[in-house]
């Protein structure tokens, strides 16, 4: 298996494209710093989304969620 970070994550997104309105989601795993708090680690994901796919930078961020990468 590969090395996986400590907490897994969740985004989708609403935007407008050509056709209408478009629902993206994205999801991983990272490891975040030691005094990241929920809302740093949302901003920090969301950065490095739309670093990635910078169609996403005008959308709208509908879900976020962020938990242990455990069972």
């Amino acid at each position: 298996m590969n090395e996986q970070g400590t907490h897994f994550w969740f985004m989708a997104f609403v935007g407008k494209n050509t056709s209408g309105l478009s629902v993206q989601e994205r999801n991983g795993h990272w490891t975040p710093a030691d005094d990241m708090t929920r809302f740093d680690a949302m901003n920090e994901v969301r950065r490095q989304v739309i670093e990635a796919s910078p169609y996403l930078a005008d959308a709208v961020l509908i879900s976020f969620d962020i938990q242990p990468n455990s069972l």
